[in-house]
């Protein structure tokens, strides 16, 4: 249409018929295009989005299976393109997420592609459908919304056996023990007979010696309630490229509280930082699921109500149970706070995550570079030994080492040698 009334312009200053001759062609497959633009309806169609899983761990393939039929009363042929909306941070791998091509009633196309998503939760929204005129003289575009949603899971890696030893445990038998004698399998002490006391339990060499009945009892052990708390301010975690170490903390909240199910207890979560994202503690494969959702969808956050520990809402946790803490601690304010959990009761399992080692080796070995990080060392070195002689049971986890390694060497036998 442009150029037709450029020509026509030109015709009439210039008062040259060939000009004004030349402008009609233009003009009029501009004026037919608009006319058919107008006429011009889609074919009624039919489109499913299929994916082979609907939770997934991040990093993994997912296949997106897509369906394109046409319904009864569709007439005439269409050139027409369909195209799947990849939701944002996905990365097609193969395939493609698009259909291109004439289109007829009763027909039918399927297209299939692959996509690799980070972690989080993901909604395919809809599809782009676009057709044109037979002679591509004219075209639409429409939007067929259609959801399917993609929940990626932070990575877990499985951890060695964690001993913990809260000071109240629940009343069902479980995987903790309970300082309590009764029946076990660890030997916990003696005590006199009492009628009712089950005769394979006692001992005979005591009984020998005393001359009176004496049983042997067994430590109790119990179901206990483990929360994971997870520290979401963006203040207190750096960015190792791509990643911060908040990233590594959540596959490490993952990891344990996987754990923690698998043996039995009861787990919940909190992630403190963006909003008090809280999962009710529970048991079992469903429960696992359920705080892995939450960790998917966590994000770090920079609010001033958040800005310090202080504001953890401890109503939320039974009274002298297990917390388990993932920070990073960027001051003496947060260590005070854990103290303060120790001194009301609860048992304390600190993993606290850095990036010494990553930082130091994206700077380079200067003379610099290494004070820097021997500054850095001796810090929370002094923040974790102030905590150690308050009873909290500490990992120093380096993220550049898997987070089993840094629970085998700070939680195993060497750990209760060096700290007894």
């Amino acid at each position: 249409m442009g150029i037709g009334l450029a020509i026509l312009i030109l015709g009439m200053l210039l008062t040259n018929g060939a000009f004004l001759a030349l402008a009609v062609p233009p003009i009029l497959f501009s004026c037919f295009s608009a006319i058919q633009s107008m006429q011009l309806r889609l074919p009624v169609l039919n489109i499913e989005r299929t994916v082979n899983r609907h939770r997934m761990i991040e990093g993994e393939e997912v296949k997106v299976t897509v369906d394109v039929s046409s319904t009864f009363g569709t007439t005439g042929r269409y050139f027409i393109s369909v195209i799947d909306t990849l939701p944002g941070g996905a990365q097609l791998v193969d395939g493609e997420n698009q259909f291109l091509g004439p289109f007829v009633q009763g027909q039918s196309a399927q297209f299939s592609y692959r996509v690799v998503l980070p972690r989080g939760k993901h909604v395919f929204k809809e599809f782009v459908v676009t057709g044109w005129s037979r002679w591509g003289l004219a075209s639409r575009m429409e939007s067929v919304a259609h959801e399917s949603i993609v929940i990626a899971h932070p990575k877990t890696d499985p951890v060695g056996a964690i001993t913990i030893r809260p000071r109240r445990t629940r009343a069902f038998a479980g995987p903790v023990k309970a300082n309590q004698g009764g029946q076990g399998l660890d030997f916990f002490g003696c005590r006199s007979y009492v009628p009712g006391d089950d005769i394979r339990r006692v001992n005979w060499r005591a009984y020998a010696r005393q001359d009176t009945l004496i049983v042997n009892e067994y430590e109790l052990e119990r179901l206990a309630d483990v929360n994971v708390i997870v520290d979401a301010r963006l203040q207190a975690h750096c960015r190792l490229g791509a990643e911060t170490t908040f990233d590594h903390s959540l596959r490490a909240a993952g990891s344990l509280a996987s754990h923690f199910l698998r043996v039995g207890n009861i787990v919940g979560l909190l992630v403190y930082g963006d909003l008090v994202h809280w999962v009710f503690p529970g048991v079992g494969k469903r429960q696992e699921r359920k705080i892995l959702d939450a960790l998917a969808t966590s994000y770090a956050a920079d609010k001033e109500v958040f800005e310090d520990l202080r504001k953890v809402p401890t109503r939320l946790f039974p009274a002298q149970s297990q917390l388990v803490f993932i920070s990073p601690l960027t001051d003496e304010d947060d260590v005070e706070v854990i103290a303060l959990l120790i001194d009301q009761g609860y048992s304390i399992l600190l993993v606290c995550p850095h990036a010494t080692t990553w930082e130091a080796e994206q700077i380079g070995p200067t003379p610099s570079a290494q004070l820097a990080t021997r500054m850095a060392n001796l810090r929370r070195s002094l923040f974790l030994d102030s905590l150690v002689r308050t009873g909290t049971r500490i990992v120093n986890w380096d993220v550049s080492e898997p987070l089993a390694l840094a629970i085998e060497r700070d939680l195993g036998v060497s750990f209760f040698r060096r700290h007894v």
